[in-house]
This record gives C-alpha cells, structure tokens and sequence, in this order.
C-alpha cells in the first residue's frame, strides 16, 4: 500500500510538470510576456538591469539566455518559469513527505501546494513569480532537509538557503519582505542549532551568499528605480486577502458553479480550525512530552510568523512610505507560506481526542480544496491575462489575411500589440512591419485591419462601418475590417 500512495504522490508531481511544459508550449503569449522580451530580454545584455516593474531581472537574464541558446519561440520564452516550477513542485513533494507520513494529508496538502490555479499559471507565464515562489520555498525547506535527513554541514545548509533567497528576490522585488521574513527565521534557526559550530561563520554563510546575488541582480535597478512606477496594488489588507482569495478559487467549471460560490466559505473555517489545533495542542503538553516529533509544530509557527511578518512590514511600508500593498501576482507568495502553515498545523502532533477530531476536520478541509483546485485546472489562458487567451489564433488570422490580399496596414490595441509582435518575429512569413502602439486619444482610421477588444471598441466599430471577420473563442478580440475595403467582410478562420 505504501508503493501505491507513494507513486499516486509522484504521478501528481509529474502531471503538474508535464500540464506546465504542455502550457507553455501551447498557450498564447500575453502583453506582459510580449513586453518583458521586446523591451528587455530581446536588446543588449546591459537592459537586462533596466529598473522597470515588468523587469524581472533573473527571469529576463534567464530568458535572454534561452531564447540566444535555444531560438526564440513561446516555450524558449517561459523556460524560466517552467524550470521555477520543476524546482517548486520537486521541493513541495520533499516538504509532504517529511512533514507526515499519513497520505491522507500528505496528498491534498500537495495538491493545494501545487495545484492552486492561479501557482498553476505563473509557472507556465514568462514571468519572475515561478522563480521566486519556489526559491522561497526551497529556502524554507532547507532546515527541514537538515533535521530530518541529516543534509550537509549547518554552514553549507545557511549558505543554500541565504542563496536561494537573493535569488528569489532578484526574480521578483514584490517578494522583499517575504524574503526578509524567511531570512530572519533561517538566521533565529541556524543559530539555534550552532552548537559546535563558530556563530560568525554561520552567520556570515546566512548573509553573505544571499547578499552577492542581491548585489549581481538587484543594486543597479534598485539604485536607479523610478518613482511612482507602481500601480498595480491594493488599498487595504482586507483587499488584498480578498484579491488572493478571488484568483485562487478562480474558476470551476460552469456545471459547478455553485460551489465556486460555497468554497470561499471553506477558509474562515480552516483558518478557526488551525487556530483550535494549536490551542489543544499547547494544551495537551505535546511541546512539551513530545520535543522530538514538536519540530514540525515549531515549522508550522515559523510559517505563520513568516506570513505575519511579511504582511506586516507590508502594511507599515503602506502606512509610512505609500509603497503600494500586494495584490494578486504580487502577492502569491502568501499562498504557498499559507498553504504550509496550515499543512503543518495539522501534521503536528494530537494527542487528545479534541486535537486527533480537528486535525481530521482540518484534513477534510485540504481534502475539499484540493479537490476543487483540480476541477480549476485551465489549458486555454491565464486568469492575469484573460484579454490576451486567443492571440495566437488571431496571428492566424492576420497572416491568413495578409497572404491572400497582401494588406500590411493595421491598428490594434495596445493588449495586443506585443504578443502578435511576438508570433510576427516568430513566424518570418508574412509582409507585416512592426505592429506599433497607439493612443486611444488618436486612434486611427483609414486602416485594412483592425485588433480591437469588442467591448471596449464598441462605438468605433459601429462609427468606422467595420465588419467582424473574427471573434475570439475566449476573449472579446475581434478581427474587423471596413465594409468596402479591399478585405471581403466575411468570416475568417484561424
């Protein structure tokens, strides 16, 4: 039965990889990802350190390499990111197994881990977020992987984790004070566990890896940051717990709609049941008869601090410097730490019946979420980038246009422009030049094909006589062209 549980484990691990790499093969480039190697990875290597939101500085130098290495094409792109979600995957499957031999927990807490749909979509999309989550956590895992399996000398083990948390935050600065909080806690551990060891050597091995990458990646766009570049954010904590809450249950199927609606109600109540787990616990004196099997009830309130702390400093730099509160993608790395913290609570010990009852109420709860994470799993777009589900087709369209009336003049909106740039260099095969950027305020006329979102270009389409020869199957694009112009007004297959 053990063989059978462990490789149900490991089939879950290889599909969660094998779904990445197919959806960063297939999916369609979005603007953001278009942007990222048109302004960035696809210049000189100095303008991999331009400070710029969308600059993720090691997932722009990783796929500036790629792309020179292996060719420009859409996987090439999202390497990066597929390789962060291999790490991450790699490392969640470390973490459930040592936390508790029961798979009842040990599946769901995985598949919570790894399935969230919106973790799902940033490790398919060329962003820094895959990257930084599982640098994160790998750092995380690292006194774990030095308790339990008795890895590497204490200074090797300060070095990797100090190490993988430079890198996560040179894969993306929004994880600073995630990454600070993980820090604090690998330091409070490793001198803790200094006993023979000399503490300036393991102090050091905790700073100064981190502090060279930090260094390489990050001095020169932090040193020239430009103010007011953030925008994206949120304006209260409570919007920015509702935004992680919103893209994590984003969405079921239609047939299940009803429960899309139930799950959020699932959270109070885990978070109530986490909070009576550790109560019984403390009460029952599990900390203190049981030292040896209470480590994993020390790693639980490490992860919740870490959270805490993170969100704290957040709030105070909202407060003191307007710097701007996380939301959704700037926020993903409390879903892992979250996500860990309440797997923890209920791998830790019980030894009442009260706490045996919740952590069983608790595992019932991973077990509902992680089944509702499975029945979220998306192949066709990413719920960031929505707008941008049907580019690849449309590209289909504009080069179908292009090779049978050899029309070269289009406008389009500004979503579009970067990726159908994008399929345009991939492709070499039509006569398009370069599709620019225009002002909505001077939106021009005149042109043979137009890109529009439908709804918001609503008015125009109807002022300009323009007949829709393409509607997106996910999206609201639309392929337009004038009514008397050299294209037939009729529709156009991808």
């Amino acid at each position: 039965m053990m063989q059978v549980e462990r490789w149900a484990l490991r089939f879950a691990a290889v599909f969660a990889a094998a779904w990445t790499i197919l959806r960063a093969c297939l999916q369609s480039v979005t603007q953001d990802e278009g942007d990222t190697y048109f302004w960035f990875a696809s210049k000189s290597l100095d303008y991999i350190w331009h400070p710029f939101p969308n600059n993720h500085v090691l997932n722009t130098a990783l796929i500036w390499i790629a792309t020179r290495v292996f060719g420009v094409s859409s996987f090439t792109l999202r390497l990066p990111a597929v390789l962060g979600a291999i790490l991450y995957i790699f490392v969640c499957y470390f973490l459930c197994r040592r936390l508790t031999s029961r798979f009842s927990l040990q599946f769901p807490l995985f598949v919570c881990l790894v399935y969230n749909p919106f973790l799902l979509d940033f490790m398919a999309a060329a962003r820094g977020y895959s990257l930084a989550n599982a640098f994160l956590v790998a750092a995380i895992a690292v006194p774990v992987w030095h308790r339990v399996e008795g890895g590497p000398s204490l200074r090797a083990c300060c070095a990797m984790a100090s190490l993988a948390l430079g890198l996560s935050f040179a894969a993306s600065f929004s994880f600073c004070f995630a990454d600070l909080a993980a820090f604090l806690f690998i330091v409070g551990w490793a001198l803790a566990s200094a006993r023979a060891e000399s503490v300036p050597v393991v102090a050091a091995s905790c700073v100064f890896p981190g502090l060279a990458v930090v260094g390489a990646f990050c001095a020169y766009p932090l040193a020239h940051w430009p103010k007011g570049e953030f925008f994206y954010t949120s304006h209260s904590l409570k919007e920015m717990a509702l935004s992680m809450v919103d893209v994590s249950l984003y969405r079921a199927p239609r047939a299940f709609a009803k429960l899309q609606r139930v799950m959020p109600t699932l959270l109070a109540p885990l978070g109530i049941l986490c909070a009576a787990q550790a109560a019984a616990m403390w009460l029952d004196g599990s900390p203190l008869k049981h030292a040896r099997e209470w480590w994993v009830g020390k790693f639980a309130a490490a992860l919740a601090g870490m959270a805490a702390f993170a969100v704290l400093l957040h709030w105070i730099a909202y407060r003191m410097g307007k710097l701007p509160l996380p939301m959704t993608r700037t926020g993903t790395f409390l879903i892992p730490l979250c996500t860990l913290t309440v797997g923890a609570i209920a791998a830790s010990p019980a030894r009442s019946a009260v706490s045996r009852w919740i952590r069983r109420g608790m595992t019932g709860a991973l077990v509902l979420l992680a089944g509702y994470y499975v029945l979220c799993l998306r192949f066709t777009y990413f719920k960031e980038y929505e707008d941008d589900a049907d580019t690849k087709e449309v590209y289909a369209v504009l080069a179908r246009l292009n090779h049978a009336y050899g029309v070269t003049d289009t406008a389009m909106d500004g979503l579009y422009v970067a990726p159908l740039n994008f399929y345009r260099i991939l492709s070499k095969k039509e006569s398009f030049p370069e599709f620019p950027y225009v002002s909505l305020d001077t939106f021009p006329t005149g042109k043979s094909i137009y890109v529009l979102h439908g709804g918001y270009f609503r008015q125009f389409i109807q002022a300009q006589h323009l007949a829709v020869v393409y509607r997106g199957k996910r999206s609201e694009v639309v392929v337009a062209v004038p009514s008397s112009g050299p294209i037939p007004p009729v529709a156009v297959a991808p």
